[in-house]
């Protein structure tokens, strides 16, 4: 990993507060990935992505980022405000810059990243047939689509 990548990683960690986690695992009791993943572990959980980062030599190859919801509840719970939320977009956002998009989904619309494919998948067999041309789009792309629609 160049310099400069290095100096973006460390920005990110830096920036989502990973240097003060006390290890206390709040954040991986509070995380719905036990219940959406059969092989949830620690490897995938936001502890286990942090403490890859911080002990990794490039974090943005490690493919536990890409399982991640964003759905912040590792934040809530965290006695410290490290957000393994912001880590992980941050990462998941570097790695695309980069050319190791990994697992993850651009929108059909736009072009942005905006979903990780173990999520999609975990979705589709939760929601079974909807309306694919809302569920591949990003959350802004999707209410244009939607107004569009609707109006």
């Amino acid at each position: 990993m160049s310099e400069e990548l290095e100096r973006r990683v460390e920005q990110i960690m830096t920036e989502s507060g990973v240097f003060r986690c006390v290890e206390c695992g709040k954040c991986v009791v509070g995380c719905p990935m036990a219940k959406m993943y059969a092989s949830f572990s620690f490897e995938i959980s936001p502890r286990g992505v942090l403490k890859k980062a911080l002990l990794g030599p490039d974090p943005m190859k490690d493919e536990s980022i890409w399982f991640c919801t964003e759905c912040n509840a590792c934040t809530e719970t965290c006695p410290e405000g490290v957000s393994c939320r912001d880590l992980t977009a941050g990462l998941r956002k570097l790695a695309v810059e980069v050319g190791m998009a990994g697992q993850g989904l651009f929108c059909q619309h736009c072009g942005k990243l905006f979903l990780p494919s173990h999520v999609m998948k975990y979705l589709e067999e939760r929601l079974g047939k909807v309306q694919w041309q809302f569920l591949h789009l990003c959350p802004p792309c999707r209410r244009e689509r939607y107004v569009l629609l609707n109006s």
